[in-house]
């Protein structure tokens, strides 16, 4: 993928977490968001996505964040 398609990937898990976060804990919203990307993304998809969090810069929000990194230790087990 290109960097283009990472940054699209990046907006597409803020935008979900932007959605499934509003009124609920931190918590219980990432755990929603992650959820989500495990059931409904394609494998190169939370790769490319997992694949950003070694990236300074990568323009996660923190709940998206905070729901990728579970996504990672996941498909990591």
């Amino acid at each position: 993928m290109t960097l283009d398609q990472d940054a699209q990937l990046v907006r597409m898990v803020n935008q979900i977490a932007a959605n499934l976060g509003g009124g609920r804990e931190p918590d219980e919203a990432a755990d929603g968001v992650c959820d989500h990307l495990e059931k409904f993304w394609a494998r190169p998809m939370k790769r490319r996505v997992i694949a950003c969090l070694d990236e300074a810069d990568n323009g996660l929000a923190p709940l998206a964040r905070q729901a990728v990194e579970p996504l990672a230790e996941r498909q990591a087990g």
